[in-house]
């Protein structure tokens, strides 16, 4: 899977979370440009940052890897 990919994933679970990037990036205690960063797969997410992700977003690690 590619980063894009990945921050593609993350874009749609938080559309449907009803979250802005902000709002996401102020929940797991990142720096507000840090979500979009993600979702365009400009950088790599370490596996802590994951796991807050999907905390905040009510969901499991592998719905974040899967292709759609």
């Amino acid at each position: 899977m590619k980063f894009i990919e990945f921050g593609a994933n993350l874009a749609r679970k938080r559309a449907k979370a009803q979250l802005s990037a902000y709002e996401l990036s102020l929940r797991i205690g990142k720096d507000p440009s840090y979500i979009h960063k993600v979702e365009s797969g400009k950088i790599n997410v370490s596996l802590k940052a994951i796991l807050e992700i999907c905390e905040v977003l009510e969901i499991e690690p592998i719905e974040l890897f899967k292709s759609e």
